[in-house]
C-alpha cells in the first residue's frame, strides 16, 4: 500500500511541481464566529484531490465563490492553504453571475452530463452556453499557463467543465500535461450529435496523456477519435497517433483516501442530526422517541441508507419503486425497515433536477401513504448536507447501503461506505449498480441492475438477511482492495503513466 508519505517521496525524487485545475475548489472560505475559516466541503473530485496538493506543495486552480472566498485572496486571486499534509496555494478563478450560468448550469451540466450519461436526458445545445464556456475555459488555460512557466511542471487538468482547457493553454515544451475525465465518455453514435464535437476532442488530444475509471470509456473514447479524425490507434497500447503527436490513453480508476475515512469513522460517535430523521416519521410520539435516542433508532429498525447528490443518474426514482417492490414482496418487514435517503441538494436552477426533486418527493410520499403506520413510515427523505463525520457515523450503524446510479463514472459513496463500515462488529452490507464505475473493484458487494426492481428488491432482503460472518468477509475483502488502490496509488499511477507518454 503506497502511503501520504511514499507519495511525498516520489514527488520530491521526480522534482515536479504539481499543477492541478478542476472546477471545484478543495476549500472554501466562510465567516464562523466573526473569523474567517476555511472549510472543507462536503464532496466531490476537489475533496479527494486536496491531500494531492497538500503532499505536492503545489498551485490549485478552481472556480471560486463570491464574498468571503474574495476577500482572503491577494491580488493575484491567490491564497495559501495549510493542511495536516502539507500546504499549497489555491488560485481562484472568478466568474460573473452569467457567465456561471451558461458555463456551469449550461453547458457544463445541460450539455455534456445528460450527453455523458446513459439516464435518458437529453442535452440542450445553446450557443450562448458554449461561449461563456469558452471564455472560462480560456481563464482557466491562461491561468495554468502563469504558472507552468517553471521547469518540470506537471499539469492535471480535471474533467468535462474544463475539457477546453488544453486547447487554449500556451505551454513550456518540458511541461507534461494529463487529464483525467471523471464522467463516462459516450459511444460515438451519442457523442456526434454535439455541434461542438470535434473542437472538444482536439482539445483533449493536446494532452501528453488521458485517463478514465473504466474500460470501457477508453474504448468508447478511442471509437469516437477515430470515426471522428484520421488517426492511426495502436490498439494494443491505445496510443492515439494525430497531428504529428502521440497521445496515450488509460484506464486508471480512482482511489480514495482509506487512512482518512478509517479516522473520522472511528471518531464519529451517536449525532444529534439524526433528529432530522425524526421530523419525517408520520407519529409525533415517534419523532420524540426517536430524538431521545440515536441508538435505539436503529435497535427499533433495520436502516437501510442511501446518500447522494441530487441527480437524475443517480436512479433513485427507481430506488424508491425497488423498496416499494421489496415491501409488496416481502411483507414480513412492513414496519421493520426504513430508508433513510439523504440527497444533497444539487444544480438547483436546472429544471431537470428540479423535476427529480418533485417525483422523488411525491414517489415517497405516495409509498408512504401506502405502507404506513401509526408509528412507522418507510421512506425517509432528507435534503441536507452533512459534516464528514456524521455521514460516517451513518454508515457504520446501518444495516444496507443502496448505491443505484444509471451510470457513474467511479462513484466515492460506495467506497468510503466499505471503507467506514468494515471496521464495526456487525457491518452493514453494499447493493451496488452494475453501472457505477467502482463496481470494478467491489466485487463483493451484492451487484444488480439498478432497471430491474425486481432483482433490487431481492438484493435488498439478501442483504438484511446475509450472515454476520458473511458480511464481515465480503466487508473485509472490500476494504483490503480498496486500500492497496487507495488515492496516492491513483496518484502515483496516473504521474508515472503521463510523464512516461510524454518523453
Amino acid at each position: 500500500m503506497i502511503t501520504a508519505e511514499d507519495l511525498k517521496n516520489f514527488f520530491e525524487r521526480r522534482k515536479l511541481r504539481m499543477i492541478i485545475a478542476a472546477d471545484a475548489e478543495p476549500r472554501v472560505h466562510q465567516r464562523k464566529n466573526g473569523n474567517i475559516v476555511s472549510i472543507i466541503p462536503a464532496g466531490g473530485v476537489s475533496i479527494a484531490l486536496d491531500p494531492i496538493a497538500q503532499i505536492s506543495q503545489g498551485l490549485f486552480i478552481a472556480r471560486g465563490k463570491t464574498g468571503t472566498d474574495k476577500e482572503v485572496v491577494d491580488r493575484d486571486d491567490k491564497v495559501k492553504i495549510q493542511g495536516d499534509l502539507g500546504s499549497y496555494t489555491l488560485k481562484r478563478i472568478f466568474v460573473d453571475e452569467e457567465e456561471e450560468q451558461d458555463y456551469y448550469n449550461g453547458f457544463s451540466n445541460q450539455t455534456l452530463w445528460p450527453l455523458c450519461h446513459v439516464a435518458f436526458q437529453p442535452p440542450i445545445f445553446e450557443s450562448s452556453w458554449y461561449e461563456s464556456y469558452t471564455k472560462v475555459n480560456q481563464r482557466f488555460a491562461k491561468a495554468i499557463g502563469e504558472a507552468s512557466l517553471r521547469q518540470n511542471s506537471f499539469i492535471w487538468v480535471h474533467d468535462y467543465q474544463l475539457a477546453l482547457v488544453p486547447k487554449y493553454l500556451d505551454k513550456p515544451k518540458d511541461a507534461v500535461l494529463g487529464m483525467f475525465w471523471h464522467i463516462p465518455w459516450p459511444t460515438w453514435e451519442a457523442f456526434r450529435i454535439l455541434p461542438q464535437k470535434r473542437e472538444i476532442l482536439e482539445s483533449m488530444l493536446s494532452c501528453d496523456f488521458l485517463a478514465f475509471h473504466r474500460g470501457y470509456h477508453v474504448r468508447n473514447f478511442l471509437d469516437t477519435v477515430k470515426r471522428e479524425f484520421e488517426v492511426r490507434i495502436d490498439e494494443e497500447t491505445n496510443k492515439v497517433y494525430y497531428n504529428k503527436r502521440v497521445i496515450t490513453v488509460k484506464n486508471l480508476p480512482m482511489g480514495i483516501d482509506s487512512d482518512v475515512i478509517k479516522a473520522v469513522a472511528q471518531q464519529s460517535q451517536g449525532s444529534s442530526f439524526f433528529g432530522v430523521i425524526a421530523k419525517a416519521l408520520v407519529d409525533t410520539d415517534s419523532q420524540k422517541k426517536m430524538k431521545d435516542s440515536f441508538e435505539e433508532f436503529f435497535k427499533k429498525y433495520k436502516v437501510i441508507i442511501g446518500i447522494d447528490r441530487l441527480d437524475y443518474t443517480k436512479g433513485l426514482t427507481l430506488r424508491l419503486g425497488a423498496i416499494e417492490k421489496f415491501l409488496k414482496k416481502y411483507p414480513q418487514y412492513v414496519g421493520k425497515v426504513v430508508y433513510v435517503g439523504i440527497i444533497a441538494p444539487s444544480r438547483e436552477t436546472i429544471p431537470a433536477y428540479k423535476a427529480v426533486r418533485r417525483e422523488i418527493r411525491k414517489q415517497a410520499f405516495e409509498i408512504n401513504l401506502k405502507y404506513a403506520r401509526k408509528e412507522w413510515a418507510p421512506i425517509h427523505l432528507i435534503y441536507q448536507v452533512f459534516t464528514r463525520k456524521d455521514v460516517m457515523n451513518f454508515y457504520k450503524k446501518a444495516q444496507l447501503c443502496l448505491v443505484t446510479p444509471l451510470d457513474d463514472g467511479m462513484n466515492l459513496v460506495s467506497k468510503e461506505f466499505v471503507i467506514a463500515a468494515s471496521n464495526v462488529e456487525n457491518p452493514g452490507m453494499l447493493v451496488l449498480s452494475q453501472f457505477a464505475g467502482s463496481a470494478i473493484d467491489l466485487t463483493s458487494a451484492l451487484i444488480i441492475n439498478p432497471y430491474n426492481v425486481e432483482e433490487v428488491a431481492i438484493a435488498i432482503k439478501d442483504g438484511l438477511e446475509m450472515k454476520r460472518a458473511e458480511k464481515l468477509r465480503r466487508m473485509k475483502s472490500m476494504a483490503e482492495a480498496l486500500e492497496d488502490k487507495n488515492i496516492y496509488a491513483w496518484t502515483e499511477d496516473f504521474v508515472r503513466a503521463a510523464v512516461d507518454a510524454a518523453r
